[in-house]
């Protein structure tokens, strides 16, 4: 009868590569919410100084990116939680969203 695991503990072959792609897939997303709060980190002093509409061209470009990392950090913590993670104060410490901008 075939098991998940040999008789010494060790996994399988397939269960590391699926170990590898959890990893894999929790990286990547991770990767992008950093890039996503890195422009927009980038983007808070431009918008402290302009005005009318070249600020609300700004201000709607960094509400964008906003939306997106707020989608990047759920697929985080929907990754996360597949895998047995469900303590999210990590992510709040890893990657902390900038403030909403009106």
């Amino acid at each position: 009868m075939p098991s998940s695991s040999s008789s010494i503990g060790t996994p399988l072959a397939i269960e590391v590569q699926i170990r590898q792609e959890k990893a894999s897939a929790l990286r990547r997303v991770g990767d992008k919410l950093e890039i996503l709060i890195g422009q927009m980190v980038k983007l808070e002093p431009e918008l402290r100084t302009l005005a009318g509409p070249p600020r609300a061209k700004k201000v709607e470009e960094y509400q964008k990116l906003w939306a997106e990392a707020d989608h990047q950090r759920w697929y985080l913590i929907i990754q996360r939680e597949a895998i047995g993670l469900f303590d999210h104060a990590e992510v709040d410490l890893m990657y902390p969203m900038p403030p909403k901008v009106k």
